[in-house]
């Protein structure tokens, strides 16, 4: 059933998206999922911004996006940070960094490929769909953004979504 679920959720995801976009203080929407998860005990931190935040996004896509990320972290990894940055008035990024053991190479940008796992076991607990970060890739570029993985120099996995600021 899970299986079916993320299916239709790539499926969903891959719609071109209704949701209008909103300005949105993205410290505090950041901050409010790092909240939800430090809530139900999981070890997620927020850096925040210091200079403009306001940023224009679709809050849904974003939080799904987010969420994705945020489980695959503290899904090989027992911590995840979550960084904002805006180096230009008309972009953003948002990093989600782990620090479990990262990935091979080969698998950073192959791990973005729909049904995709690095872990192959049928466990429900430890393997997951090979959705989710499919699902993410999809909502991030309907956004007119890019999401990206490198390895971390001191262990761990970034995460590292860009996005531009659009009419739409």
């Amino acid at each position: 059933s899970r299986l079916v679920r993320e299916g239709i959720a790539y499926a969903r995801s891959a719609e071109v998206l209704e949701e209008k976009r909103q300005t949105v203080s993205m410290n505090a929407f950041l901050d409010s999922i790092a909240c939800d998860y430090q809530d139900i005990g999981k070890a997620v931190s927020f850096i925040p911004w210091q200079g403009n935040d306001h940023f224009s996004v679709r809050r849904q896509a974003l939080r799904r996006i987010m969420t994705n990320l945020l489980d695959n972290a503290l899904k090989f990894g027992n911590q995840a940070t979550i960084v904002l940055s805006a180096p230009r008035q008309d972009q953003v990024e948002i990093h989600v960094r782990d620090n479990g053991p990262g990935l091979a190479e080969n698998e950073l940008q192959a791990v973005l490929a729909p049904f995709y796992r690095v872990e192959d076991s049928r466990n429900r607990h430890t393997g997951g769909t090979g959705l989710g970060l499919a699902i993410a890739v999809q909502l991030v570029q309907q956004m007119a953004g890019t999401l990206s993985l490198s390895n971390r120099p001191e262990g761990g996995l970034d995460a590292q979504i860009i996005l531009r600021h659009r009419d739409s």
